[in-house]
């Protein structure tokens, strides 16, 4: 789920970003101040957790498996949040800003990740929700050892499988007393 979302991200900005900027899913690295600036907005997944109370449309009491058949199939219905640091590089600071501005407004103009852009999406994939987080990303910065720059923070609700898996059961142990 992780790899898709990162390639469903990097093909929806691809075309509200000027022509030559790179898109990275590096971490944000302390060697920056040093490189030689290259036009790139960076995106870091930084947290991953539970969505708790995030629930697939049309589907009421998920959040965890929501059970196994008769036949050992469970179809799962956890989503889990992955929050993304969004960065911008570039040789001056307002040409960092006008990216964060592309970027920022190719994730607020769409509440969900377009079915185009999630690589192996089947009609039956669950929807993927887009939204610019509340979270304050200086903490963050001043985690990495870094000084805070310009950016936001993304947030993505994915399911973790939109197929039914197979559960597998454990033959039973057999005790022979010789």
């Amino acid at each position: 789920m992780i790899a898709q979302v990162d390639e469903a991200l990097c093909r929806m900005l691809r075309p509200h970003l000027p022509s030559g900027t790179q898109i990275r899913l590096d971490p944000p690295k302390p060697t920056w101040q040093t490189e030689s600036s290259v036009r790139s907005v960076e995106l870091f997944l930084f947290a991953l957790r539970n969505a708790v109370g995030e629930e697939p449309d049309g589907e009421a009491g998920g959040g965890r498996d929501a059970g196994a058949d008769r036949a050992g199939v469970t179809h799962p219905s956890r989503r889990c949040l992955l929050s993304y640091l969004v960065t911008a590089r570039a040789e001056a600071v307002r040409e960092e800003h006008l990216l964060l501005d592309a970027a920022l407004h190719a994730v607020a103009s769409a509440e969900r990740m377009p079915a185009k852009w999630l690589p192996d999406a089947g009609e039956n994939c669950l929807p993927v929700r887009l939204a610019i987080a509340d979270t304050d990303p200086t903490g963050l910065w001043t985690s990495l050892g870094m000084p805070a720059r310009a950016g936001f923070v993304v947030s993505v609700t994915a399911g973790l499988d939109s197929k039914a898996v197979r559960v597998k059961k454990h033959p039973k142990a057999v005790t022979k007393i010789l």
